[in-house]
């Protein structure tokens, strides 16, 4: 008897470990540039988790995603003009699924899986940290990616094109 109530203790304490984890507050930044502008860093401030994870990092599952019609510079003229190089009406949303989660020691890891964006699914990873705190967790982790990789022509004003390559810096906490 004795051995089943401590199973169903430890399965208990597991279960306040385990659970979904919901979009609380940060930002998914995408910096890119061109010649004389080093600043173009279209930010959202909103997403959508459909991830869980139990006790430990490396259990972090499912997918995180934002529309991009969230994503918004410093600058509206810029912002019309993401939109229609994303093509945005057709293509929504952009969704990263972690398949797979490399720990490197303490915090550090690398979340492997795939981005679709664009209507277009390529592998991805991104490096960085996934701590915990009482009843949130903080992934803040980084990767690059060309646009020409998921099928978006980088957009030109008159000479000059914008960098074909660009930064995402992620930064978000979710609640259990």
């Amino acid at each position: 008897m004795k051995k089943i109530v401590s199973l169903a203790a430890v399965l208990l304490a597991a279960s306040a470990f385990a659970g979904n984890l919901s979009f609380e507050s940060g930002s998914i930044k995408a910096h890119t540039e061109v010649f004389g502008d080093s600043s173009i860093d279209p930010t959202a401030k909103k997403a959508t988790s459909h991830l869980s994870m139990d006790a430990a990092p490396a259990t972090l599952k499912g997918t995180i995603e934002i529309s991009m019609s969230d994503l918004i510079s410093d600058n509206k003229k810029r912002d019309t003009n993401m939109q229609e190089t994303l093509e945005s009406s057709t293509f929504p949303k952009a969704v990263f699924e972690i398949k797979e989660v490399v720990v490197k020691g303490g915090d550090n890891v690398i979340l492997k899986g795939a981005m679709n964006l664009h209507g277009v699914t390529k592998p991805m990873s991104f490096e960085g940290t996934v701590s915990e705190e009482a009843s949130k967790v903080r992934i803040k982790v980084k990767s690059s990616m060309k646009m020409t990789d998921f099928g978006i022509t980088p957009p030109k004003m008159v000479f000059l094109v914008v960098r074909d390559q660009v930064d995402l810096n992620v930064d978000v906490v979710l609640k259990r």
